[in-house]
């Protein structure tokens, strides 16, 4: 069960970085970036507990990680309302 719980965390963590890496590569936006990982993780991960909320902020980190930011940047209200934003567009 643990190395089924590992390899399902890895295809989680892969899964949601890889189409970000590929838009942000692309010169994409990280409008672009979340629909690409709602086509890959939805169908796989959508029926997990709080996937709906965590998403746009896992969505973020990758962004952020796949742009070179290597240090996670800090959380702010304006920066939510800019997540937020962005994806809404």
């Amino acid at each position: 069960m643990v190395a089924g719980a590992l390899a399902n965390t890895a295809d989680f963590v892969a899964s949601t970085y890889r189409p970000v890496a590929r838009v942000a590569a692309r010169g994409g936006t990280l409008k672009e970036a979340w629909d690409a990982v709602r086509a890959e993780c939805d169908p796989k991960f959508g029926d997990y507990a709080i996937y709906e909320h965590c998403l746009p902020f896992n969505v973020a980190r990758a962004w952020d990680e796949a742009r070179g930011i290597d240090t996670p940047r800090v959380w702010t209200a304006a920066r939510d309302r800019d997540m937020w934003d962005a994806l809404q567009g």
